[in-house]
């Protein structure tokens, strides 16, 4: 089992674009569509989403099980990825940027960073 990090900057609604257990996209076009590539049943993906006032990020996890392609809002076609929630918390930034495994999803200065997929 390995552990995979999502960045949901765009604070995306997954579940409700694409119906229950859906908790993140990738584009089928451009640089994510050679992102998380290698999902299994199984693996581990910690979604990061930043509250509305920028100070607190939501880390949700959950127990990767299938990818379909389905339609996004827009009718492109997008890899969505399906599994079962674990849990969550909501941390500071200041305090997730020190705290592992949340350090990888900020650069050396404390900022989000703004990949799709960053990468253990």
């Amino acid at each position: 089992m390995r552990r995979v990090f999502l960045n949901n900057c765009d604070r995306r609604k997954h579940a409700a674009l694409y119906g229950a257990n859906a908790f993140y996209d990738l584009n089928l076009v451009g640089l994510q569509a050679t992102m998380a590539m290698d999902l299994r049943a199984g693996d581990e993906c910690v979604v990061a989403t930043p509250g509305n006032s920028g100070n607190l990020i939501d880390f949700s996890w959950f127990r990767f099980l299938r990818e379909d392609v389905l339609p996004d809002e827009n009718g492109a076609q997008a890899r969505v990825l399906f599994g079962d929630f674990l849990w969550s918390q909501e941390i500071d930034k200041a305090e997730a940027a020190q705290t592992e495994p949340y350090s990888r999803f900020f650069d050396v200065n404390g900022r989000f960073k703004r990949r799709s997929v960053v990468e253990q």
